[in-house]
C-alpha cells in the first residue's frame, strides 16, 4: 500500500521552518555586530568631543598659540580634510564624494571658519563650564531664526522647551567663575554665528541635494585655502622652541580628535538617526561640565544642578519635538 504524497503547502512551512532555524544564529550575531558597531560610533565621538575640548583648553593655555586661532582652525580643517577623503575611498567607501561649485561655497565657508573660530575663542577666554553651557544657547537660537527667516512654525510645546533651556543656561552661569566681559560676548556670537551656520547649511544640503559629509568635504579644503590668505594678518608667528613638547603633542593629537569628531558625527546620523546624536550630545555636555567644575575647583550648588536639568531636559525635549 503506498502512501500518499505530502502536502504541498506543509512542505513549503517545513521549508520555511528550516531556513528560520538557520539563518536565525546568523540574524541574531548579524543584529549584534550592528548594536556594538552603534555603540562604538557613540563611544567614539563622545570620547573625541571630551579629549578635544580638554586638548584645545590645554593648548590654549601657551600664549603664543593662544594667537593663533586662524592657523589652529585651519590644522583642524585639514585633518578633517584628509580623514573624509580617505573614509570617501576604498577599502571604507563610507560615502560618495561630489564636487560642488567653488564660487556658491565660499559664503557658506566664511561661517563655517567664522563659527569654529569663535567656539575656540570662546574656549580660550572663558571656562569649560561657561563655554558648553553657552553652546546649549545654539538651539534656541536656530528656533528663532527658523521662526523668523523660514516661516516654520513653533509649538507651545517648543517655547516651553526652548524656554528650560535659556533658564538653564543663566541659572548655572550666574557669577560663573572665569568668565569676563570679553568672553561672555564672544561666546554669545560664537553662538549666534553657529546658529545661521547651522540653519544654512541645512538649506545648502536640500539645494544641493548631498549629505554632511559630502558638503564637508568641500567646505574644509575650501575653508583652509581661504583663511591661508587671513592668517598672516591676524596671527603671530610662534617661537616653537619656548613652546613645552607636551602642548605641541596636544597640538597634533587635536587635528586627530577633530577629525574623528566629525566622522563618528556621519556615522551617527547615518547608522542611526539624529535624535540619537542629540542625545549623545547631552551625554558629553555632562561629562565636559563635571570634569570642567572638577578641574576648576568650583562646586556643585542646588542651583547649578537645577539649571543643568533645566537646560538638558529642554535640549532632550526639543530634539524628540523636532523629530516628529
Amino acid at each position: 500500500m503506498s502512501s500518499s504524497p505530502p502536502d504541498t503547502e506543509d512542505v513549503e512551512m517545513a521549508n520555511a521552518a528550516r531556513l528560520k532555524n538557520e539563518d536565525g544564529p546568523a540574524a541574531l550575531s548579524k543584529g549584534m555586530r550592528r548594536q556594538i558597531v552603534d555603540a562604538a560610533c557613540i563611544a567614539l565621538n563622545i570620547a573625541s568631543t571630551v579629549i578635544l575640548v580638554f586638548l584645545n583648553k590645554w593648548i590654549f593655555q601657551d600664549k603664543q598659540l593662544k594667537n593663533m586661532q586662524i592657523t589652529f582652525a585651519m590644522w583642524h580643517f585639514a585633518c578633517t580634510s584628509i580623514v573624509l577623503w580617505i573614509a570617501s575611498r576604498s577599502p571604507f567607501n563610507l560615502f560618495i564624494p561630489v564636487r560642488l561649485p567653488f564660487l556658491q561655497m565660499i559664503p557658506l565657508c566664511s561661517f563655517f571658519a567664522g563659527f569654529l573660530i569663535l567656539g575656540n575663542l570662546s574656549l580660550a577666554y572663558n571656562s569649560v563650564g561657561f563655554y558648553q553651557l553657552a553652546k546649549i544657547m545654539t538651539t534656541p537660537c536656530v528656533a528663532l531664526l527658523q521662526y523668523f527667516y523660514m516661516g516654520k512654525t513653533i509649538s507651545g510645546l517648543t517655547v516651553g522647551a526652548l524656554a528650560s533651556v535659556c533658564m538653564g543656561v543663566a541659572l548655572t552661569n550666574t557669577g560663573a567663575a572665569g568668565t569676563t566681559t570679553l568672553g561672555a560676548s564672544i561666546a554669545v556670537a560664537a553662538f549666534i554665528v553657529t546658529a545661521f551656520y547651522q540653519v544654512w547649511i541645512g538649506k545648502k544640503m536640500t539645494d544641493f541635494k548631498v549629505t554632511s559629509p559630502q558638503l564637508l568635504l568641500n567646505q574644509a579644503p575650501i575653508s583652509v585655502l581661504l583663511l591661508a590668505f587671513v592668517a598672516p594678518f591676524f596671527d603671530t608667528i610662534p617661537d616653537v622652541t619656548h613652546i613645552p613638547n607636551d602642548t605641541l603633542i596636544a597640538l597634533f593629537m587635536s587635528g586627530l580628535a577633530a577629525a574623528v569628531l566629525n566622522l563618528s558625527q556621519f556615522l551617527i546620523i547615518g547608522r542611526m538617526s539624529a535624535l540619537t546624536f542629540n542625545v549623545a550630545s547631552n551625554v558629553k555636555t555632562i561629562i565636559i561640565l563635571t570634569y570642567g567644575w572638577v578641574s576648576e575647583g568650583r562646586l556643585l550648588t542646588i542651583k547649578d544642578s537645577l539649571g543643568i536639568i533645566l537646560a538638558l531636559g529642554g535640549a532632550t525635549l526639543y530634539s524628540q519635538l523636532s523629530q516628529r
